[in-house]
């Protein structure tokens, strides 16, 4: 019994301490698989949000939505490593219009900036903005291979007309 009982604890305390690990607002409820196998759930515009591949974002009061199609590049520093140029990541998201037009936007970001990097280049795209502010994670020792599904982008879009 007491080995049985020690290791339902640690099942639950594991399970605990996993719940509000999102550092961003999204309902659960709302959210579904698309078919490749990422999620589709709305965003607001002025509220940063996390995707991870696959994923698409419906924004809400517009009639677009944005797919985290896939990481480009990441050359970034190691935050270990003594290194002569920081680098930069750079992922592919597409802009898709409810008249199905689709547009491609290659968004970058420095290594060794302290995230989220709102002072990071602003792509703009009719009357809003959008914003790479975190590609994560982010390289330790510069012997880590990441496979695509490992990345998650914190993502900002912004209006021009609040």
């Amino acid at each position: 019994m007491g080995t049985k009982y020690f290791l339902t604890l640690i099942v639950l305390l594991a399970a605990t301490s996993l719940v509000g690990c999102r550092d961003f607002s999204l309902d659960e409820a709302d959210e579904k698989t698309n078919e490749q196998g990422g999620r589709e759930y709305d965003v607001k515009v002025n509220v940063p949000f996390e995707m991870k591949k696959g994923d698409v974002v419906h924004v809400e009061g517009t009639d677009f939505s944005v797919e985290f199609q896939f990481v480009l590049s990441d050359s970034r520093c190691p935050s270990n490593v003594v290194c002569i140029h920081p680098g930069d990541a750079e992922i592919l998201l597409e802009v898709s219009h409810s008249d199905d037009v689709a547009l491609q936007i290659q968004a970058h970001i420095p290594g060794l900036v302290p995230t989220p990097y709102i002072t990071n280049n602003i792509i703009q795209f009719e009357n809003y903005r959008f914003q790479l502010l975190r590609l994560s994670p982010y390289p330790v020792n510069g012997t880590e291979v990441y496979t695509e599904s490992d990345y998650v982008a914190l993502i900002s879009i912004t209006s021009l007309f609040n």
